[in-house]
């Protein structure tokens, strides 16, 4: 069935609405920033002006006066690399709204770009709303970001130390590895320490605690391996960059955990889901930042974490699910929650693993298992609650746990003897 469409004369024009009446593009580079001013007429015109402004804090600051003195309200500028990051804080500041679209949704038609032509687009959008500007945490938090991410860094750096002195070990036939789980431990890293510093086997056994006694036989036979020269330098200067590393994210953790004093609860909150300690609890809430109320719903704060599935369908035909681009840090973080939530028995993620695991691969469940965990960490700091595991007894968990001591005390008491009597138990 056919609808029917009006004549040309029945159709009235499609009038956008003015959002901003004074507002701006920025065409952002490293060394320049075009802006073009676009502002409503009292008559119903427009009056455009365009001008190029240095990047470095000179020019950002004759940006933002030129911007007041023609009284702009908002300005539009795309998200691309980390250049949008100055001239944002310094809209922030001199108290022009700034928005950060993503650079996919603002794309020029083809054959009509330059400098010029993307800051009059951007402003164009901007005054009449046309795309929606991505979600940006305050200030403090986007400082607290950088830590946290060089934090991250550092633990994959730190991570590589150890990889590669497993392999330095190895190379010599030093297999160290196989005979303590940890050579990172207390004793494992007297071995370590004396095989950098040149000692003998039998000075390397002497220190080792009585933790392990029932290995010192294994423990010799792998020390009669030889590290030459070189590996041995090598070995020491691993040693050196694996506890440099290991000092800043010391003092990172301690950084951190200033930043987000106030906001203790909320990293409390976090640390009561399953796969989730108190680094993890800083490094989502930082990404997160303190208020979600930006987001509409949950599944935008999913898409916007590039944990939620993709959307492409075309002649009632699904094309593709694959993970839409997002925050890749907070992603990576969740996937991390995510592998120790399903391995904690009787929790609602290790059986929603489990169903997933069944029917695709395992590194697809796990990123499921972390978009079900984003969602749980969204409804728990919206209603400021920690996290209640729908699959598990507290109450019985809670008797389990204390129970013994319960009966011991009633017993020092004499509630149990006047309760096996039938007597009424006295108050103290």
């Amino acid at each position: 069935m056919t609808t029917a469409v009006g004549s040309s004369a029945d159709m009235q024009p499609d009038a956008m609405h003015v959002v901003h009446a004074r507002a701006a593009g920025l065409d952002v580079h490293k060394m320049q920033v075009t802006a073009s001013v676009r502002l409503c007429q009292p008559g119903g015109g427009v009056q455009c002006a365009t001008r190029q402004f240095s990047a470095l804090p000179d020019g950002l600051g004759a940006l933002t006066r030129w911007l007041a003195s023609h009284r702009v309200t908002a300005a539009a500028m795309e998200g691309t690399g980390i250049f949008w990051k100055a001239p944002f804080e310094a809209l922030e500041q001199a108290g022009i709204e700034p928005l950060l679209l993503h650079a996919q949704f603002v794309k020029q038609v083809k054959g009509r770009k330059s400098d010029v032509a993307d800051s009059l687009w951007l402003a164009r959008i901007c005054q009449f709303g046309l795309c929606r500007p991505s979600y940006v945490p305050p200030r403090a938090f986007r400082q607290l970001r950088q830590l946290s991410r060089y934090r991250r860094k550092l633990v994959g750096e730190r991570s590589r130390a150890r990889n590669r002195i497993h392999k330095t070990l190895d190379h010599d036939g030093l297999r160290l590895g196989g005979a303590l789980t940890d050579i990172f431990g207390r004793n494992g890293r007297k071995i370590l320490d004396g095989l950098a510093a040149g000692r003998d086997k039998d000075a390397i056994l002497a220190s080792l605690s009585g933790h392990v006694q029932s290995k010192l036989e294994l423990l010799e036979q792998v020390l009669a391996a030889r590290l030459d020269a070189h590996a041995v330098w090598k070995l020491r200067d691993l040693l050196r960059a694996h506890d440099a590393a290991g000092a800043s994210i010391a003092e990172l953790d301690a950084r951190l955990e200033q930043g987000l004093a106030q906001f203790g609860e909320q990293v409390r909150l976090l640390e009561t889901v399953p796969g989730i300690d108190r680094g993890s609890a800083c490094a989502i809430l930082v990404e997160l930042g303190p208020d979600l109320s930006g987001f509409r719903r949950t599944a935008n704060v999913a898409a916007w974490a590039g944990v939620a599935p993709g959307n492409n369908e075309s002649a009632g035909k699904r094309r593709s699910g694959r993970l839409r681009n997002g925050n890749a840090t907070l992603r990576a973080t969740l996937a991390e929650c995510a592998h120790g939530a399903v391995r904690t028995q009787g929790s609602q993620f290790h059986g929603h693993h489990q169903a997933l695991k069944a029917r695709m691969p395992y590194k697809r469940a796990i990123l499921a298992t972390a978009h079900k965990l984003l969602r749980t960490i969204v409804a728990m700091l919206r209603d400021n609650r920690p996290y209640i595991d729908p699959g598990i007894d507290y109450d019985k968990l809670l008797v389990d746990r204390n129970a013994a001591r319960w009966l011991r005390k009633l017993e020092e008491h004499g509630y149990l003897q006047n309760l096996r009597s039938g007597s009424e138990p006295t108050a103290a």
